[in-house]
This record gives C-alpha cells, sequence and structure tokens, in this order.
C-alpha cells in the first residue's frame, strides 16, 4: 500500500487530543501511533492489502497470456527500425542542405529570400489596389494580419487627435497664416470617422502586410525587390525591408500566424475591404471547351455556352483585331464535342477550316453550283404534332415577306394578289389546305408563280418587278430546286461574291432556311455570324436576326455574331437589342473612336477602357456572367495553320 493512502486511513480511523500531547512529538512517537492505528484497524489494512496483491497477480496473468513469439518480437523491432530509417530521410528530403541568416537576406540552399514590410498607406484606397501584386508573375509569400482595436479606446484618441488638430488651427488663426489645406483634410477625416464609429458604420483594426520575395541570384533579388517597391510605390503604398530582422520577416510570412516584427498601420473598414487578395478572376468550369488564357493569373479558360440560360455572344474589335480568329478558334474546338456549327462568312475566311474538318462550304453568288428554293415547306417542329396544311401556312407567310424584300414595299392590293397567286401555284403541284400528307410531291418554283402572276387580273404590276429574278442573270439563284442538305456539322455560307443589290434577299432566304432546318431537330447548334454589319444595315434582315437571337435558346441555338464597326452597330435599334439578347461579350483591341461608345454601353471602368486600347493583337476582355477576365486568344501550331487568314503565315 502507497504511504499516502496509508496516512490517508490514520486520519480517517484515529483521532487523539492534540492538548494531550507537546507541541514537538518525537518521531518514535509518531511510529507508535502509527503501529497503535495498524492494530486498531488491521482488518481494514489486510484486506486493502490483498485487494492491491490480487489486482498485481491479475496483471501478471494478463502479460504472461499477451507473451509473444520470439519471431514477432523480431519483426516488431524490424518495422521500428525501418519507421525511424524512413522518418530520418523524410527529414533530411524536406529539410534545405543549408540556411544562412544576415540582416538582408536569408539563404535557403541555392535560394535566396528577403520580406518587405508596407508601412505606410495614402489617404485613399482605391479598390483592388493589390491586384498588380497578386497578378504579379513571380514567386512570392505574402502574409496579412488583421486585428481589431476596442472601439472605446480609438473614440479616445480619435478625441485627443481632435483637440490637437484643432489647437493647431486656432495656432494658425491667432498669427494669421494661411489655411493649411493637409491640417483641414486631417480634421474632416477624423470627424468622419468619429461619426462612423459612433453609429456603428465603420471599426477600426490594425493592419500588417509582409511580403517575401525569391530570386537564385543577390542580383535577381535586388532587381525583384526595386520591383515590388515600384509597383506599390506608384499606388503611393510604402515598403521597406526587414533590415537585422529578415528572420523573423521570413517566418513572419509562412502559414504559422506568427507575426515578430510588428509593424502595423491603423485602418478602419472601409479601407480595410479594399485590401481583399482574392481579386483575380478566374472563369473555368468541370467540363466545356478550352477558349483562351486568363491573363490575370495564366489560367484556363474552361466554359460551356450550352449551360449557360443565355449563351449568344458579341464579338467587337477594330481590323486586325483577331476576332474572326478567335471564333474560329472556339468553333474547331466546339466541333470536337460534337456540336453543329453554320456559319455565315462575307469574307471567304471559314474555307481553309472546311477543307481541315471537310463537310460543306456553299458559295453563294451568281455562278454557284448551290441552290436554296423560296419555295421549300418549312420543316415540322421537333416535339409538336404539326399538320400539312400548317406548313403551307408557314410558308406563305414567309414567302410574302420575302417578296416584299425581292419586289419593294408592297401595297395591300399587290400583296393580295400575291398571295392568291401563291396558294394557287402550291395547289397546281396538288399541295393544298385539305392535303394530309405531301410526301413525295413536287414543290413548285419562282417560275411557277410568275406563270400564275400572268394569268391574273393586276398580276402585271408584280410581273414587271419579277421577271429579273426568273428569266434574267438572277434566275439562277432563285428559280430553281434546292440541292444542299444542312444536316452536316459544319456549313459555312460564303457571300462574298454576292452582288450587293441581291444581298438582302439571298441573306433572308438563307436565314430563313437555316431558321427552319435548326427548329426541326434538337440538337447543339452555334449559328457564327461574321461582320454582322453586312446584315444590319437592312432592316429586314436586321429584323430578322434579332428575332433569331430572341427564339434561339427554345431550339439549343446560339447565335455569335462578330463586327468591328461598333458604333454603327449598337446605335442600330436592331443592333443595341442584340447586345441586350447576349449575356456573353468578347472585346478585342478597340480604336480610340469606338472605345468610348463601348463604355457606355458595357459599363466599362477606366481600367478595362485603358486595357482595349492598349491591348496586343488578340488580347481583350471576356465577359460571362458577371465575371470580367483579361484573355489573350492562345492557338497551338497546327489549330494556327488552320484558322490563320494572314498572308504573311
Amino acid at each position: 500500500m502507497a504511504t499516502t493512502e496509508l496516512l490517508e486511513l490514520i486520519n480517517k480511523n484515529y483521532t487523539w487530543d492534540a492538548e494531550n500531547y507537546e507541541k514537538n512529538i518525537s518521531s518514535s512517537a509518531i511510529f507508535d501511533m502509527v503501529n497503535e492505528t495498524i492494530e486498531k484497524k488491521e482488518d481494514n489494512i489486510v484486506e486493502v492489502i490483498k485487494d492491491d496483491i490480487k489486482e498485481e497477480k491479475k496483471i501478471e496473468i494478463e502479460d504472461t497470456n499477451k507473451k509473444i513469439t520470439k519471431e514477432e518480437a523480431e519483426e516488431i523491432r524490424r518495422w521500428e527500425k525501418e519507421y525511424k530509417e524512413a522518418l530520418a530521410f523524410l527529414k533530411d528530403a524536406i529539410a534545405p542542405s543549408m540556411m544562412k541568416v544576415d540582416s538582408t537576406k536569408i539563404q535557403i540552399g541555392d535560394t535566396y529570400a528577403r520580406t518587405f514590410f508596407v508601412y505606410a498607406y495614402p489617404d485613399f484606397l482605391e479598390w483592388n489596389w493589390l491586384w498588380p501584386l497578386i497578378n504579379w508573375d513571380i514567386k512570392f509569400d505574402m502574409s496579412m494580419y488583421v486585428y481589431p482595436v476596442d472601439s472605446a479606446f480609438i473614440m479616445k484618441y480619435l478625441k485627443r487627435r481632435l483637440t490637437e488638430l484643432r489647437a493647431q488651427q486656432s495656432i494658425n488663426m491667432d498669427k494669421w497664416l494661411v489655411s493649411d489645406p493637409a491640417l483641414d483634410a486631417q480634421l474632416q477625416d477624423v470627424e468622419e470617422l468619429r461619426w462612423s464609429l459612433t453609429r456603428g458604420q465603420e471599426k477600426y483594426f490594425h493592419l500588417w502586410i509582409y511580403i517575401t520575395i525569391y530570386a537564385e541570384s543577390e542580383e535577381e533579388l535586388k532587381k525583384t525587390g526595386n520591383t515590388l517597391e515600384t509597383l506599390l510605390s506608384w499606388r503611393n503604398i510604402l515598403t521597406k525591408q526587414c533590415f537585422i530582422r529578415s528572420e523573423q520577416g521570413f517566418v513572419g510570412t509562412w502559414p504559422f500566424a506568427k507575426d515578430e516584427v510588428s509593424v502595423y498601420r491603423n485602418i478602419s473598414t472601409k479601407w480595410l475591404s479594399t485590401t481583399f487578395p482574392f481579386t483575380s478572376n478566374t472563369l473555368s468550369q468541370d467540363d466545356g471547351i478550352l477558349y483562351w488564357i486568363n491573363t490575370h493569373n495564366n489560367s484556363l479558360i474552361i466554359f460551356d455556352r450550352f449551360k449557360t440560360e443565355n449563351a449568344n455572344m458579341v464579338v467587337f474589335a477594330k481590323s486586325w483585331g483577331w476576332k474572326s480568329f478567335a471564333v474560329k478558334l472556339e468553333v474547331l474546338r466546339s466541333l470536337m464535342l460534337g456540336t453543329d456549327v453554320i456559319v455565315i462568312d462575307p469574307e471567304n475566311e471559314y474555307k481553309s477550316l472546311v477543307d481541315t474538318v471537310g463537310w460543306s462550304y456553299l458559295n453563294i453568288n451568281l455562278n454557284s453550283q448551290e441552290r436554296i428554293n423560296p419555295f421549300d415547306l418549312p420543316r415540322a417542329l421537333k416535339d409538336t404534332e404539326t399538320r400539312p396544311w400548317d406548313l403551307l401556312r408557314w410558308a406563305i407567310v414567309d414567302l410574302l415577306w420575302l417578296m416584299n424584300l425581292m419586289l419593294g414595299k408592297l401595297t395591300p392590293s399587290e400583296s393580295s394578289v400575291l398571295e392568291k397567286a401563291i396558294i394557287i401555284t402550291y395547289s397546281l403541284k396538288w399541295i393544298t389546305f385539305e392535303d394530309d400528307d405531301i410526301t413525295g410531291k413536287e414543290i413548285p418554283i419562282m417560275k411557277d408563280l410568275y406563270s400564275v402572276l400572268e394569268t391574273m387580273d393586276w398580276g402585271k404590276w408584280v410581273t414587271e418587278r419579277l421577271e429579273k429574278y426568273v428569266y434574267w442573270i438572277f434566275a439562277w439563284i432563285f428559280s430553281e430546286k434546292t440541292n444542299i442538305d444542312l444536316q452536316e456539322w459544319l456549313v459555312v455560307f460564303s457571300v462574298r461574291d454576292l452582288d450587293e443589290s441581291l444581298r438582302p434577299v439571298a441573306m433572308y432566304i438563307v436565314l430563313k432556311y437555316i431558321w427552319n432546318t435548326v427548329r426541326s431537330s434538337n440538337k447543339k447548334r452555334m449559328l457564327v455570324i461574321d461582320e454582322a454589319w453586312n446584315i444590319m444595315q437592312y432592316e429586314d434582315s436586321a429584323k430578322f436576326v434579332f428575332w433569331l437571337v430572341k427564339r434561339a435558346r427554345k431550339y439549343n441555338l446560339w447565335i455569335t455574331t462578330i463586327t468591328q464597326d461598333v458604333e454603327d452597330f449598337v446605335t442600330s435599334q436592331y443592333g443595341k437589342a442584340i447586345v441586350t439578347n447576349s449575356s456573353i461579350q468578347l472585346l478585342l483591341k478597340q480604336s480610340p473612336a469606338s472605345i468610348d461608345v463601348l463604355q457606355n454601353v458595357f459599363k466599362l471602368t477606366e481600367q478595362e477602357k485603358y486595357i482595349l486600347l492598349q491591348a496586343s493583337v488578340g488580347q481583350g476582355l471576356f465577359f460571362a456572367w458577371t465575371e470580367h477576365v483579361w484573355i489573350h486568344v492562345l492557338a497551338s501550331y497546327f489549330e494556327e495553320k488552320i484558322i490563320s487568314t494572314d498572308p504573311n503565315r
């Protein structure tokens, strides 16, 4: 039994009167008392001792049962040895070969490190002032320590400071000195801060910022340090090296949350919010295609337009700003994921792309072999029960719109005559409103309509204007049967060689043919309208494109419009509406003449405006949802060979 337990037992079971003993009791007397107690309580003590002995014997029995063999003991020792050796190797692998600390820097192996601290800020900090540092393309570590300050303490300090400033102002007035603007500004700042603290609108903090840079040589370290100081000093943010305390500064930027330098600045909530460091925009999803490079942080922009609520996109850039290059890169990579792409190409820029990947390139001009018959019946809508006579009604309405383009504005009498003539033209081919099935029946052409109009009263007024599209040089385009099929995964309509007088009519027919194909099946499709102003300058075509942009989402079609005539496009009634209905914008290098218009339309900041004016070829801003990302269009060698139209490449 332990001595303490024995003494506790004595105190518990034995009492004596202290008055019967002398103050200085001898040791023998104490032992006599112990012996007397043991004799009096012998039975209890013996029982306790027996219990202890039993417990010890029980432990011995358990230990005996747990004895291991010699082989097992050897195995355990071997494992322990391997563990200690591996642990030692891991420490050696992590630890540097050497570390040297001097007054201005730390050398860790072959790497030099130097720590800076921020000691002064301007009176006004603009939002995201740390952005140049966060996106600095070098290796560095930065730590920020923020500690709240008791409002009562800071209010006392501000009250004392305000008294000092007013006293100084009063002294200046008594001396008839000119008002000091710096003193007046300090008074105003202190007053505003007191009011904000009193109302609970602001709180006060201590802010520490430490930055450690790394380099492979002392010369490079010095150069990097000068760059850091320049990077921050142009915003009136002053830094210093951690002289004599290089080790403490180095520790302060490591994830130990340990500050041994203690150089801080008082700062309020308003200005503290401007130091939020994670402001480098990113735009990367789990799936989609690789678009471009994010120049903020060199991350990849991986994006899926088909997962957005509105994936229509507008692209603006000055001439030779790589707007078509960027879109062709998107087209090429979208094709790899099975997206169907339709392109209206005004300059034959997509010819090499089609030649490489195959499929259809349709050159719409007076001498081409590709034809689209305006009298083709539209295809039935997907997932909708459509009757044959419904298709006929839609075709008649479309033809009346087309005739307004071909013949000029029609009077109500001429429209009525044309409508009757179109119905008769279809009925002569046995396509009527009473038919239940039109499969296999011949579709009329423009010549058939002309023949019907010749037999009708008041038809002469129309036939005189329609004749050039039936028998003369334009007949080959508009009065032949369709010989193309838009079921291919890449179809390009080239309109470069199309006569200017025919452009609005041809574009309407092409767009209508595209729309009828798109709404007949549910597939991922992208329609690219390059140099969109060629279409937007004609009211009917512009109205139709706007109508497409508003309705395309329901049919899984996303439209990309490209133009360099920014001012004419966004000031147009339909052009501005197209921009409004396009939630994705790509703005590449701009000219000074158009930048103010873009700034007004897209609410650009001054910094974004500067980026667009000073951007290199292939650089600009990409807006998706609420993200604004500075991008660099970058293609691989083989992609560039396919999509580039530079004659010098």
